[in-house]
């Protein structure tokens, strides 16, 4: 985010379309990092993707990967967002998008996040409130 943008149309310029990638929410004031694994690929189509792959987590604390939470997708078929206007969006359940005067913007920073239990097993976060970040980064996975 802080090298190529905080924008849902950067996320998808860089993002759509390549397969297993990993992702990285670094939440404002705290130590606690959240993301998630994309077995398949982004798209800004619209809807839900489908897949049994995916996975979101949460590290509390840089000091004690023990509170480490993995959480596997129960509903495939709402385990990913397609949303143009949403960043790295995991179901309902991490959620990362824009939001100005009830619409959806594509082009500008993201200013929303949140999350819920949803579609996959677990809470990730001990609170439903929303929060800010200060970085987030997509890493795709490349078999040698």
């Amino acid at each position: 985010g802080s090298r190529d943008g905080f924008t849902p149309k950067k996320f998808h310029e860089l993002c759509d379309n390549k397969p297993s990638t990993v992702t990285f929410i670094k939440i404002k004031g705290t130590d606690e990092i959240i993301g998630g694994y994309n077995p398949t690929v982004w798209l800004s189509s619209g809807g839900y993707g489908k897949t049994k792959g995916s996975f979101v987590f949460s590290f509390k604390s840089k000091n004690n990967i023990k509170d480490a939470i993995i959480s596997n997708v129960e509903n495939i078929d709402h385990a990913l967002n397609y949303n143009s206007a949403t960043g790295p969006t995991f179901g309902s359940d991490i959620v990362v998008y824009n939001y100005i005067n009830d619409n959806y913007s594509e082009t500008n920073d993201y200013n929303y996040y949140y999350s819920r239990k949803y579609y996959y097993e677990k809470m990730v976060r001990d609170t439903e409130d929303k929060f800010s970040i200060d970085n987030y980064e997509v890493f795709q996975i490349m078999k040698q």
